[in-house]
C-alpha cells in the first residue's frame, strides 16, 4: 500500500513540473508563438495524464490484510495419579456374651477371698484343690494362666464363660487326667450367682510365667549355702 502512494506521488509531482514549465515557455514567447505552446502545453497535458492513467493500472492492487492465524494451544494433559488403595475396614471384634459382660464388672478381689475361704457344704476350698500361683497340678489342674488354656478349650465358648461352666457343671468338661467326682457339685449352690462371678473375675487375673516344666525350687537354706 506505501508503494503504490509513493509511485502515485512521484507521477503527480512530475505533472506539476511539466506544466510550470509550459507556463514559463508561454510567457516568454511572443505573441504570434501562443497558439502553438498552448497546443504543446495541451498535448504535454495529455501525455501526462496518459502515464499517470497507464502507471495507476499497472499498480498492484493493495493487499487484504490476512488476520493472524490463532492455533489452539490444546489443555495440558493431566499425569495420571495411583489409585488409592482402599483401606480394609478394621475387623470388628466379637460380641460379648452376658457372662463376658458380667464378669468384667465384678470385683476379682472379692472372687480370691472367696476362693481360698473353706466352704462347710462343700467340705472343700477351692484353692485346696487347685494352686493359684502355678501350673502343676494338685488334686486339680493348677490355674496360672487359666485364662489362656480356658480359651482353647472348647470352640466357640470365651474363656469367661469356660470358667463359669466348670463352677457350675463339673462335669460338663472334665481335663485329661483328672476326676470330674472330686469336683463338688454344689457350688452353684453355696455361692450366689453374683459371687461366682466375681470368682471367675478373679481366676482371669491368675497370670504370669509358666512353671509348669521348671524343677522345684531348692529350700533357701540349700541356695545360700
Amino acid at each position: 500500500m506505501i508503494y503504490w502512494w509513493r509511485q502515485r506521488t512521484a507521477i503527480y509531482r512530475t505533472f506539476s513540473c511539466a506544466i510550470t514549465l509550459a507556463g514559463a515557455c508561454l510567457l516568454a514567447s511572443c505573441g504570434s508563438l501562443a497558439a502553438p505552446v498552448m497546443q504543446a502545453a495541451t498535448a504535454t497535458s495529455d501525455v501526462i495524464q496518459q502515464s499517470v492513467d497507464e502507471a495507476t493500472a499497472t499498480l498492484p492492487a493493495p493487499a487484504t490484510p490476512v488476520p493472524p492465524t490463532v492455533t489452539s494451544t490444546p489443555p495440558p494433559t493431566a499425569t495420571p495419579t495411583e489409585l488409592p488403595t482402599a483401606t480394609p475396614e478394621p475387623t470388628s471384634a466379637p460380641a460379648l456374651s452376658p457372662i463376658d459382660r458380667l464378669v468384667a464388672v465384678r470385683d476379682p478381689f472379692n472372687g480370691g477371698m472367696l476362693f481360698g475361704t473353706f466352704q462347710d457344704a462343700a467340705n472343700y476350698a477351692c484353692s485346696n484343690c487347685h494352686l493359684s500361683d502355678s501350673e502343676k497340678e494338685n488334686l486339680g489342674p493348677g490355674l496360672l494362666n487359666i485364662k489362656e488354656r480356658a480359651a482353647t478349650r472348647i470352640e466357640g465358648m470365651s474363656a469367661a464363660e469356660y470358667i463359669y461352666q466348670s463352677i457350675v457343671d463339673s462335669k460338663a468338661y472334665t481335663v485329661e487326667g483328672f476326676d470330674a467326682e472330686l469336683m463338688p457339685q454344689n457350688w452353684a449352690d453355696i455361692y450366689s450367682e453374683l459371687e461366682i462371678f466375681d470368682i471367675v473375675a478373679y481366676l482371669m487375673t491368675l497370670e504370669g510365667r509358666s512353671d509348669i516344666d521348671d524343677p522345684d525350687p531348692a529350700p533357701e537354706d540349700e541356695a545360700s549355702g
